[in-house]
């Protein structure tokens, strides 16, 4: 029965420091200033990192240029790239789950096609291990850019964040 108790004790405290974590990181999400896309680059990216304890939550998010989107998902049979994160975590650090991502619109003009468009947000929860001893982590995407008239090259950027 006592193991029980601190069992369930154990799944509260980690919880309620999940759910401290997720009100930082819409915080954090909130306040994070977007640079607007060059004409040149319609993507503009930003990164930053929330800690909470031992609860560590990576935010990369993106603004595209009116008309500009890049893909969540892309069928077999279509020709685009979609996104693909980048996370290059310190050996002290271990990803918890998968990438959170704001919902896709469907495409318009190809069935299937699942696209970001204005903005996006993306956020990778990890958590340190004990005795964990600060670090660089890479964050980031690679995605390739289109508009209705023509698609860039697929391009990878990242940010380095200290942890």
């Amino acid at each position: 029965m006592r193991t029980i108790l601190i069992a369930l004790l154990l799944a509260s405290l980690s919880a309620s420091a999940q759910s401290e974590l997720g009100k930082k990181v819409s915080d954090a999400v909130q306040q994070m200033k977007m640079d607007p896309p060059a004409v040149q680059d319609p993507v503009a990216l930003r990164a930053g990192t929330v800690i909470s304890g031992d609860s560590i939550a990576y935010i990369v998010k993106v603004a595209l240029a009116p008309g500009w989107h890049i893909y969540s998902y892309v069928p077999d049979n279509q020709p685009y790239i979609p996104i693909e994160h980048v996370l290059q975590l310190p050996e002290n650090i271990r990803a918890v789950g998968k990438w959170e991502k704001t919902k896709p619109t469907a495409s318009v003009n190809d069935p299937g096609v699942l696209l970001y468009e204005k903005e996006a947000v993306f956020v990778q929860k990890a958590v340190k291990v004990a005795g964990a001893k600060p670090g660089k982590t890479v964050v980031g995407l690679y995605y390739q850019a289109c508009d209705l008239r023509q698609c860039l090259r697929p391009v990878e950027k990242t940010v380095e964040l200290n942890n």
